[in-house]
């Protein structure tokens, strides 16, 4: 295969893949079960032929293995110079919880329950979102969480 056909069938699928995660949503991409390890197996099994054909030359791979590396490091430069860049490509923090209160359309825009909130809570050793001055979905799909300060401390 000539190699700019590999760079060009590389490109596409690295294009259209990351168009795809995108819209599956940061949530999802935030925590890996076996299901989602399966698929992101048999997502580049599938995808392999459609990357380089039928040709198995090393030539090839690395042609292929390059011009994915040089696309990563193309949005990751991108977004580090560009913040509008940086907003399309890696998303902004979604407001899941504001002064101890759900924000019921972002936690509906996002897919989390709030079960699935209060058991991510509990992982930072709390369990009432009273205590919560506020909560974020970020971009990576973990959840963080700013604790309103106890009432003994000096918070002025």
């Amino acid at each position: 295969m000539h190699p700019l056909e590999v760079i060009l069938r590389v490109s596409l699928v690295f294009l259209f893949a990351q168009l795809v995660l995108r819209l599956v949503g940061r949530k999802e991409l935030g925590r890996y079960s076996t299901f989602d390890l399966a698929l992101l197996f048999l997502l580049t099994v599938c995808l392999r032929r459609t990357l380089v054909g039928d040709d198995d030359s090393l030539t090839t791979g690395f042609i292929a293995l390059a011009t994915l590396a040089a696309w990563d490091r193309f949005f990751s430069w991108l977004s580090f110079r560009d913040r509008h860049a940086a907003r399309v490509l890696e998303g902004r923090p979604l407001e899941l919880v504001r002064e101890g209160e759900l924000v019921h359309d972002n936690l509906r825009k996002s897919h989390i329950s709030q079960k699935e909130l209060l058991s991510r809570l509990r992982t930072h050793g709390r369990d009432d979102l009273r205590a919560v001055r506020a909560a974020f979905l970020e971009p990576n799909g973990q959840v963080s969480f700013l604790f309103r300060e106890s009432e003994g401390s000096s918070s002025h």
